[in-house]
Formats: C-alpha cells, sequence, structure tokens
C-alpha cells in the first residue's frame, strides 16, 4: 500500500515526485502528445462503426448476490438487515476498510432482494450479482516468427535503459513456473478459485496469513493457500509471458519487461481447451489478495462488452475493490477490452486502463472491441509467447494487448518507483503513437512507446 506517499518519501524521492507532477501536468494536453513513429503508423477502420450492438446479458450465479458494508459496521445490524429478506452470509472477503459478503438469498427471490438491498444504502454501499465470465483469447497454432510487436513499440531502445523489476498481479488460470522462460520470476501467488480459498478468504485475504492448521479449517486454508504455479488451461501462461519472458535465451519470445516478477493469482480453471469462467467473487478474492502482495499492477483478461468486469453498475460491488486499488493504493489495473467486434459505449473509469487490440498493419484487428471505454491499444495479433510446455505458441486477442502495456507500466515503475499511479498514466500516454492526436474512440490514446516511455520516466 503507497497511501500518503508525499508525506513518508525522503527528500530526494519528494524531488523526484515534484518532477512526475510536472510530467503528468505537462502532457495533460492532447496538443502535447509526441508525433506518430515513422516505424508504426496506427489507422483507424473504415468499417467499424461506433453504434452499440445489442448483447445478451451475461450468465449469473443463481440465488447469490455479493454485498459490499464498512468493515467497521455493526455486524449484527448487517446480520438483522439480511434476515429481514430472508438471506444468509456464506462467505466473507476483507480488505482494508471493505467487506464484501458473499449471501445465498430465497429460491428464486434474486431479484426481489438485489432490489431491497440496493435501497438499503445504511447497511450496504454496494450490491450486485455473481457473474461469470470467460477469458479474451483466441487460440492460434504454434509459429516461430519475428515478434514484431516489441520492434513495434521500441522495447530493444527501451531496454538499454531497464528491463523492468516490478511485480504485476496477474489475475488468471495461474501461470505454468517451470517454464524456462519464466524460471525464476513466478511467485507462488494464490489459488482464489477454489471453494476452500473463499470460505476462509476473510482472515487469508485480508491478513496474508494462515490460521493455524490444528482444526480442519485451518487444513483446509492451507490446502488453499498451494499457490498458483501451474496451470492447466495455457491463458494465464500466455499472458505472464506478453509481460516478463526472459530474452537472450533462445527459448520463446521476450517479454516487454523480462525482468519483472509475476505474481499469479488462479480466478479460474480448466483444461487446456475448455472454457475457464471467473465469476465477480473469485476476482473480488484475488483483488483483496492483491492488496498484501506488493504488486501495484494488475493485469485482467477477461470479460465481455458492455456487461464486462469494466461495467460500474451490475459489478458495483467489484467496482469497490478497483476503486480501492487504484486511489487508496495507488495500484494501475489493466483490462483487455474484448474479442466481440463490438462498439462499446460504457462509461471510460479513471480506475480502469482498458486495451484495444491492433494488428502489424497499425490497424484495429478484425476481433477487438473499440468504444468509450478505450484507454490504450497494443499488439493483439501474431504474439509469441510461452506455452504451457515450455514451448512457443502464437496467441492473438485483446488478453494479450492488455500485458503488453502493463508490461510498460512495469518498465516505468521500474526506474522509479516512488512515482504515483496517475504519473505513470500520463507517462504512458505522452509516449504513444495514435491515428489521431489525442484520444480517440478505436485506440484511446494510441499505442505507448516503450523506449519513449522511459525517456519521459524522471
Amino acid at each position: 500500500m503507497i497511501s500518503g506517499l508525499v508525506s513518508q518519501v525522503s527528500k530526494e524521492k519528494k524531488k523526484i515526485f515534484a518532477m512526475a507532477m510536472t510530467i503528468a501536468v505537462g502532457f495533460s494536453s492532447a496538443a502535447q502528445l509526441p508525433a506518430m513513429s515513422a516505424e508504426m503508423k496506427l489507422k483507424n477502420p473504415t468499417n467499424r462503426p461506433f453504434v452499440r450492438r445489442a448483447i445478451q446479458r451475461p450468465d449469473f450465479q443463481p440465488d447469490v448476490l455479493l454485498v459490499v458494508t464498512d468493515a467497521k459496521a455493526d455486524k449484527d445490524e448487517i446480520k438483522e438487515a439480511l434476515e429481514d429478506v430472508h438471506a444468509t452470509a456464506t462467505q466473507t472477503v476483507r480488505a482494508g476498510n471493505l467487506e464484501m459478503i458473499l449471501i445465498k438469498t430465497e429460491k428464486g427471490k434474486l431479484e426481489e432482494t438485489e432490489t431491497k438491498l440496493t435501497k438499503d444504502k445504511k447497511h450496504f454501499s454496494a450490491v450486485g450479482r455473481n457473474y461469470r465470465f470467460a477469458a479474451n483469447y483466441v487460440p492460434n497454432d504454434k509459429d516461430f516468427n519475428v515478434s514484431w510487436h516489441l520492434a513495434a513499440m521500441h522495447c530493444p531502445k527501451a531496454w538499454d535503459k531497464g528491463t523492468g523489476g516490478a511485480k504485476v498481479a496477474v489475475l488468471d488460470t495461474g501461470c505454468e513456473a517451470s517454464g524456462k522462460d519464466l524460471q525464476g520470476k513466478i511467485e507462488k501467488g494464490f489459488d482464489a478459485n477454489t471453494a476452500a480459498a473463499q470460505i476462509l478468504g476473510g482472515l487469508l485475504l485480508a491478513t496474508g496469513t494462515l490460521p493455524g492448521v490444528t482444526d480442519l479449517a485451518g487444513a483446509a486454508a492451507a490446502a488453499a493457500s498451494g499457490g498458483a504455479q501451474h496451470d492447466r488451461h495455457g491463458h494465464g501462461t500466455w499472458v505472464a509471458s506478453c509481460i516478463a519472458a526472459t530474452m537472450n535465451n533462445g527459448k520463446t519470445s521476450a517479454g516487454i519487461a523480462p525482468s519483472s516478477t509475476i505474481y499469479p493469482i488462479r480466478i479460474a480453471d480448466a483444461a487446456a481447451g475448455g472454457k475457464a469462467i471467473a465469476t465477480d467473487f473469485s476476482v473480488a478474492c484475488a483483488m483483496a489478495k492483491v492488496f498484501t502482495s506488493g504488486a501495484r499492477i494488475v493485469n485482467l483478461s477477461y470479460g465481455a462488452p458492455y456487461v464486462g468486469f469494466h461495467e460500474p453498475t451490475i459489478h458495483a460491488p467489484l467496482h469497490k475493490m478497483f476503486s480501492e486499488f487504484y486511489y487508496v493504493r495507488q495500484g494501475l489495473l489493466f483490462l483487455s477490452a474484448g474479442n466481440d467486434a463490438v462498439f462499446d459505449a460504457t462509461v471510460n473509469l479513471p480506475y480502469i486502463n482498458m486495451v484495444s487490440a491492433i494488428n502489424r498493419n497499425g490497424s484495429l484487428t478484425d476481433f477487438s472491441n473499440y468504444g468509450t471505454i478505450v484507454d490504450f491499444t497494443a499488439p493483439g495479433e501474431e504474439i509469441f509467447c510461452m506455452g504451457i510446455d515450455g514451448e512457443q505458441a502464437e496467441v492473438k486477442g485483446t488478453s494479450f494487448s492488455s500485458p503488453i502495456v502493463a508490461g510498460v507500466a512495469a518498465l516505468i515503475l521500474s526506474k522509479n518507483p516512488a512515482l504515483p499511479n496517475f504519473a505513470v498514466e500520463q507517462i504512458l500516454k505522452a509516449s504513444c503513437v495514435n491515428s489521431t492526436p489525442g484520444w480517440n474512440g478505436y485506440y484511446g490514446w494510441g499505442m505507448p512507446d516503450a523506449a519513449r516511455a522511459l525517456e519521459l520516466t524522471p
């Protein structure tokens, strides 16, 4: 947690902070963004109108709601409020002053209970359903072509100034730590997808420690803490590889920030080729664990257009966690825009960085979502990374453009860990290559240039 940053840093760090503030103010105007790179130019698509399509509401867990209360709230009053609507608290996650409770409603009365609890502002600051989402990726066969995205973003030039070192939390299917491209880079992490982890999440997630193993509950918690250094599905390993794969080892491709470390948190699980489904509650458990992990950067490559994890109304409880991470803990959250090829007019939120995907021609990919949600873009097609078998894999999807931008943020924070999150975002924006001056609905502020970003980092 990095709250009260200015008052706690040394005089030297205060000087750095002042420089960061100057950068943030100096590049706040769209007119001051640098010119496009001669090597890579972005082009607006001609067949992608800004028109919203009808999208089916996501699946959700029946007869289950998530509610957020203040951790200091009167427990008896909360219990009575739930009893009044015939609901039962089953699981709890605590993070700072936030407490999220997973409750069981009467069968068939989810909507009625949701309406009543939403009106109870005294006890509940947010109420929502436990939605389910799959990862945003499109699998491809293996290939051994050149990783064009590293050259397009001037990573080799950036690596002359630094190769990373910041910790990035990857909320996904786990990460295969045994592969040679990620050996020594993957921390133990946490499995937020097991029943035991979620039932005992309150103590485990809030404190980062385990209860004693002398009783059944303690033993279950210990089993749940097996970490996330293995990945049956592959998606989490692909994402982590995009960020931190080792360079100069003759194996697969290199990550954007090859000296950074990954804190894996499993929010979904499935065998290779299966659907790895994440829920609001598994993501909430993961975010609570992020708060004690030491990571200031989070990548979440899951969601859907309009109704994905970025939508603040139907995911109100989860957004309490997201905003806490950004405003209180100085974190940076990167989400994939999705692969439905639709215009998404959901409100653009300051505490989320949504990333669309481009191809090697500098155009929006044929699958990437776009619209008001987009903050940045990055390569998301013909991406070469490490698979769970340790070999090279070619993947595509906004699932991979998001961690690529997160990797540039890791380079920035590695050079200057004292920077506040908004200064990192301003540096990213100022470094961008774009199809138009300033922001647009296809690419947001554009594609960050890694070398330029490090030049701008004090």
